[in-house]
C-alpha cells in the first residue's frame, strides 16, 4: 500500500502526507521500517502531535503488511552473515582498516561509544557480531550515545556496511591491496588524498618518497633538514651545517640537534613500509632468499627508473632493511653512512657503506670487531707490507666458534674489505697490508697535542711537531688549517688555541668551543632560565680567566638572537619556551646605533676632511669604527647582501681614494731613510731574528706587500724601489769582491 492510495482513501491529513513524501517515506512498508526503527515520527521535519499519531494509526492498521516486510528484511540478512564468513584474509585486512580509519574520523564521543560497544574491538568479525547482525542492536540505545550522536553513528554504520558488500564483490587482489594501502596510508598519517599509482604499485620507493613530501615522517623544518643534512639522494650535493641552518632559519647547534634526532627516528618511520607487499625479485632481480642482498649499480638505477625516484644507494639499502627488518641486518654504522659532513670518531672504523645480511649468519661473527680491526691496522704506521689468510683471519671473529660457516661469511667479508678500504685478496686469498708512511698533517697535529697534554697555541704545536719529527718538513699555517673538528680537534675561544675533542670526556675541566658555545650547553640542560651568576660558575670551571662582566658583555653582542635576558640577571635560551613568571627584558639599548646613510654620511665627511680612507691603528675610535664599518659593508658586497644603490654608492666613493690595509703608516720618510742607511751599511736587509732589527724588517715586510698591492702613495713607491736598486746594487758589489 502506498501513501498516496492512503491519502485517496483519505486515512491520513494533508499535512501528514507532506511529511511522508517530504521525508521520502512512499509506503507502508517505509513507514513501518522507520517506526520500528525510532518508535516515533515526531523527530521527521514538520511532523506535530496530530501527523504522528495518523501515522502511528497507519502503521498498527497494517500490521500484517509489516510482519512480512519485516521477513523480507531478515532474509536480507542473512546473506550479509554469509558473505562475512566467505571473506578472504585480504579482504578482511581491507575492512578492518576501513573500520578503524573511520573509527578515528568519529567525533570523539560518537568514538567511544563504538569503542566502549565493541569493548575495543574493531574487526570486521566483532563489527557484524554486535552491530550489523544483532536484532537488539539499535543506535539510540547504545551507551553515552545523544540525540547529535546518532546521525553520525548511522552513517557511519551504513558507509561501512556498504564497503563489505563492495569489497564481497571482487577478489581481485591488485584492487583490494590498493584499498588496504589506501586506509592503512589514511589510518597511520591522517592523509586523505593518495595518488592512485602508489596504492596500485604497493611500491616502497614510491610510498618512502611520496611520506616524505608530505611531511609525514617529520614536520617542515625537519624534513627539509633531513634531505639537506642527510644522504637520500643521488649526487646529492654536500651541504654545512652553517649553510644548512642559513636556509631553514636556525642556528648551525639546533640543525645539528634536530639532524640527530630526525636520523635516530627515521629506522621507526621506514618501518611502515613493511605492511606493503612488493614483489623485490620480479621488479628489481633482488633475491631475498639469499643470505646476502648487495645494491649493485644496475640494481639501483632499476629501482630509481621503476619507480621515478633519485634514491641514494645507501638510503634505498636502508628502506630495504626496514621492509626485510623480519629476516636480515644491517652491517654498517648509519651515523656513519647516512650523514654529509659527519665529524667522525677516531677510535673505530668509519662506515661508507650499508650491507644487508641474514640475521642467524650475522651473528656468527663480529663485523664491528672486523672492520675496526682492519681501520687500527691501516692507521699505523707500516714499515714493511705484510700479510695473512683472510680465512684463518676472519676465524678469530667468529661468535660461537661455528667454523662451518665460514664458506658462507667469507664471500660477504671480502665484498666489506673491498668497499670499506679497498684492500683486495691476493690469488692465494691472503690478506695484504701495504707499507703506509705517509701520515695526514692532522695527524702529526693530533699527536703532538697528546704530548703536550693541554689546549695549546698553534705555535707550540708546530714545535712540539718538530720536536717529536725533526726530519718532518712543515710549516706553522698547514698545522693551523689541518685542526679541523672533524679531525678531533676543538677550537679553545678565538686565539688560535687548540685541544683534543676526547678531552671533553676525559678531563672534568675542558670543554672546547667559544664562552658562547659553552653556556648555549649549559641553558639547553635546564627549563627555565639560570642567574649570571650560575652561568658564570660552569663557564668558569673552563675558562678561569673570565669573568661575570666579560661573560654578560660577550653574550649581549651575540647577533644570532639565541640568548634571551630577563629581568634578575636571568638569561635562557630563544629556541626554549619559559614559563610566564619570568619576565623578558624586552629592549636591550645599543649605543651608537646609525643607520647605513648615517654611516655613509660620516665617511664622506671624513674622506673630504683628511683626502684618505680611515685606518684601523693608532687612530681616534671613530675611525677605527669608520674602517670596521667598510669592511662590513665590503663583505656584504661579496655575499650579495648589499642592494644595489648602497653597493654603487659605496664603490664609487672608495673608487676616488687607494686601497689601504688599514695601519697608518705613520713617519715612514724616516722610516725610509733608516733603512737605506741599514742597507748601505750592512749591504742587506734587515732581520726579523736579529735583537734590534726587527721593527726594521717588520717595516719592510709591511712596506713590500703594500708595494706588491699597488697600495703605497706614489712617493712612498719613489722610496721603495730606491732602496730595491740599492740593495740590487750592493749584491752587484759583493758578487765583483
Amino acid at each position: 500500500m502506498t501513501i498516496d492510495e492512503i491519502y485517496k482513501k483519505e486515512e491520513i491529513s494533508v499535512r501528514s502526507y507532506n511529511v511522508c513524501k517530504y521525508n521520502e517515506l512512499y509506503s507502508v512498508p517505509d513507514l513501518k521500517k522507520y517506526y520500528y526503527k525510532n518508535k516515533s515520527f515526531e523527530k521527521l521535519r514538520n511532523c506535530g502531535r496530530k501527523s504522528n499519531e495518523e501515522l502511528i494509526d497507519i502503521c498498527n492498521k497494517y500490521q500484517d503488511e509489516y510482519i512480512e516486510n519485516k521477513e523480507i528484511e531478515i532474509k536480507k540478512e542473512k546473506p550479509l552473515k554469509g558473505i562475512i564468513s566467505n571473506l578472504t584474509r585480504v579482504q578482511r585486512e581491507v575492512i578492518n582498516s576501513f573500520i578503524l580509519v573511520n573509527t578515528n574520523s568519529l567525533s570523539v564521543r560518537s568514538k567511544n561509544a563504538i569503542s566502549l560497544h565493541l569493548n575495543n574491538n574493531l574487526k570486521v568479525k566483532n563489527f557484524s557480531l554486535r552491530i550489523l547482525l544483532s536484532d537488539s542492536f539499535n543506535v539510540q540505545n547504545m551507551k553515552n550515545v545523544g540525540a547529535r550522536c546518532v546521525p553520525e553513528i548511522e552513517i557511519y554504520i551504513s558507509t561501512i556496511e556498504d564497503l563489505i558488500f563492495e569489497v564481497s564483490q571482487t577478489r581481485d587482489e591488485k584492487y583490494l591491496n590498493a584499498l588496504k594501502n589506501k586506509f592503512l596510508i589514511q589510518q597511520t598519517f591522517d592523509i586523505s588524498l593518495v595518488p592512485g599509482n602508489i596504492l596500485e604499485s604497493g611500491s616502497i620507493f614510491q610510498l618512502t618518497e611520496f611520506l616524505l613530501n608530505q611531511n609525514a615522517f617529520f614536520d617542515n623544518t625537519q624534513t627539509i633538514i633531513v634531505k639537506k643534512a642527510l644522504k637520500l639522494f643521488k649526487d646529492q650535493k654536500e651541504l654545512t651545517l652553517d649553510e644548512i641552518a642559513d636556509q631553514v632559519d636556525l642556528s648551525r647547534e639546533r640543525v645539528r640537534q634536530i639532524r640527530k634526532l630526525c636520523l635516530n627516528d627515521l629506522f621507526t618511520k621506514l618501518l611502515f613500509v613493511s605492511n606493503f607487499n612488493e614483489d623485490l625479485f620480479q621488479k628489481y632481480s633482488i633475491d631475498i632468499e639469499s643470505n646476502y642482498i648487495e645494491i649493485n649499480k644496475d640494481i639501483l638505477n632499476k629501482i630509481n627508473q621503476s619507480n621515478n625516484t633519485h634514491f641514494s644507494r645507501e638510503f634505498i639499502t636502508y628502506i630495504l632493511l626496514a621492509y626485510l627488518k623480519d629476516r636480515f641486518i644491517i652491517v654498517g654504522n648509519y651515523e656513519d653512512v647516512l650523514q654529509l659532513n659527519y665529524s667522525n670518531p677516531r677510535d673505530r672504523h668509519n662506515w661508507k657503506n650499508f650491507y644487508i645480511v641474514e640475521k642467524e649468519l650475522a651473528s656468527e661473527i663480529d663485523f664491528t670487531s672486523l672492520t675496526n680491526d682492519i681501520s687500527s691496522r691501516n692507521s699505523e704506521r707500516i714499515e714493511e707490507s705484510y700479510s695473512f689468510n683472510f680465512k684463518s683471519y676472519l676465524s678469530k671473529f667468529l661468535t660461537n666458534n661455528n667454523f662451518d660457516n665460514l664458506y658462507l661469511l667469507f664471500p660477504i667479508c671480502e665484498k666489506i674489505i673491498n668497499e670499506e678500504f679497498e684492500i683486495y685478496l691476493d690469488l692465494e686469498e691472503n690478506i695484504n697490508f701495504k707499507r703506509n708512511t705517509n701520515r695526514q698533517v692532522h695527524e702529526y697535529s693530533y699527536e703532538a697535542l697528546e704530548h703536550l697534554g693541554k689546549p695549546s697555541k698553534v705555535k707550540e704545536i708546530f714545535q712540539k711537531v718538530k720536536e717529536l719529527h725533526p726530519n718532518y718538513d712543515t710549516e706553522e699555517a698547514k698545522i693551523r688549517v689541518s685542526m679541523k673538528r672533524k679531525n678531533g680537534f676543538v677550537p679553545i675561544g678565538r686565539k688560535s688555541v687548540f685541544g683534543l675533542k676526547k678531552w671533553e670526556n676525559e678531563l672534568n675541566d675542558f670543554k672546547g668551543g667559544t664562552i658562547r658555545d659553552i653556556v648555549e650547553e649549559y641553558l639547553m640542560q635546564f627549563s627555565v632560565p639560570k642567574h649570571i651568576s650560575n652561568i658564570t660558575g660552569h663557564v668558569l670551571k673552563y675558562r678561569p680567566k673570565s669573568n661575570q662582566h666579560s661573560i654578560l658583555q660577550n653574550l649581549k653582542l651575540d647577533e644570532s638572537g639565541l640568548y634571551i635576558f630577563f629581568k634578575g640577571s636571568h638569561i635562557g635560551l630563544s629556541t626554549k619556551k619559559y614559563e610566564s613568571n619570568f619576565k623578558r627584558i624586552s629592549v636591550i639599548k645599543k649605543t651608537d646605533k646609525k643607520s647605513w646613510e648615517q654611516r655613509f654620511e660620516m665617511l664622506q665627511n671624513f674622506v673630504a676632511k683628511e683626502e684618505r680612507l680611515p685606518f684601523s691603528k693608532r687612530v681616534p675610535e671613530k675611525e677605527i669604527k669608520l674602517y670596521r664599518w667598510i669592511n662590513v659593508q665590503k663583505s656584504k658586497i661579496n655575499k650579495g647582501k648589499l642592494n644595489k644603490t648602497k653597493k654603487d654608492s659605496l664603490n664609487s666613493l672608495l673608487a676616488k681614494y687607494p686601497s689601504i690595509n688599514g695601519k697608518r703608516r705613520l713617519n715612514s720618510k724616516e722610516k725610509y731613510q733608516e733603512l737605506i742607511s741599514f742597507v748601505s751599511n750592512n749591504h742587506r736587509l734587515p732581520s726579523a731574528n736579529k735583537n734590534g732589527e726587527e721593527n726594521l724588517y717588520q717595516f719592510f715586510y709591511k712596506q713590500r706587500r703594500l708595494f706588491d698591492a699597488n697600495e703605497l702613495d706614489s712617493k712612498e713607491q719613489i722610496k721603495f724601489i730606491e732602496v730595491a736598486k740599492l740593495l740590487q746594487y750592493t749584491k752587484y758589489e759583493n758578487k765583483r769582491n
